[in-house]
């Protein structure tokens, strides 16, 4: 059965927990505590049955983020990948910029129920997108990361068969077991301005940290929530002065 190591991937100065539902067990930090910076992230998932990890997960059909308020993304800051699903599966990481690159990862999956398999994932900018291009020597797959309209949720359409037809899967024969994914901060100056990709709240809340809700349906007809923590700065109260 798949492990991750989930807290032996993560930078001690955005230190925090991994949370645990129903299926699996994820963690999200971000690179940076303080306010109003620019900030990436990293993500760990690894996903079981119901209540026993040492069986396979159903198949997920949805994965959406629910960011805190006030984190903002502007995806005109990196270049803009617009290559086609087609053009991306023929073609990888060479049919987007360069500058569009986000980071990358892998995902763990089970293919016909019997081959396991270790996609090498990149992920790519687009406009009011990410785009994931996950590859082993064989086979790729695209997976598009949709933001909603005020940024408050990104949420993802799992593909669970290979090939994946515009009018979705016939049968499920693709699953995802877990991934691993890091995205470093990405600024570029802009007339003397430095601008970001992703920027963290503008302020830290009394709790000390930012949270983001994930939210996963499964083909069993379940949902888990899990509420992922990132550490936040507060700032420091003066000393008062004595008469």
């Amino acid at each position: 059965m798949l492990t991750l190591g989930v807290a032996a991937a993560w930078p001690a100065s955005a230190a925090g927990q991994p949370v645990s539902g129903r299926h699996g067990t994820i963690d999200q930090r971000n690179t940076t505590t303080r306010p109003n910076s620019p900030s990436g992230f990293s993500f760990v998932g690894a996903y079981h049955a119901a209540g026993n990890p040492q069986k396979d997960p159903p198949y997920m059909r949805r994965m959406t983020f629910y960011q805190p308020r006030g984190m903002r993304y502007d995806t005109s800051v990196p270049a803009r990948c617009t290559a086609s699903d087609l053009q991306l599966e023929e073609f990888g990481r060479a049919a987007c910029p360069p500058a569009s690159r986000l980071g990358g990862g892998q995902i763990k999956g089970l293919w016909m129920g019997r081959i396991r398999s270790t996609f090498q994932m990149d992920m790519f900018n687009n406009a009011g997108e990410q785009v994931v291009v996950a590859r082993t020597p064989y086979i790729a797959t695209v997976i598009r990361g949709r933001f909603s309209r005020d940024q408050s949720s990104i949420e993802w359409s799992s593909p669970t068969c290979w090939p994946t037809p515009p009018t979705g899967c016939p049968v499920d024969n693709a699953l995802q077991l877990g991934a691993i994914q890091k995205v470093p901060p990405y600024t570029r100056r802009v007339r003397g301005v430095v601008r970001s990709y992703m920027t963290t709240p503008p302020s830290c809340p009394a709790a000390g940290y930012w949270k983001t809700p994930v939210r996963l349906w499964w083909a069993d007809g379940t949902t888990d929530t899990m509420i992922t923590k990132q550490r936040c700065a507060r700032p420091r109260r003066k000393a008062l002065g004595r008469a």
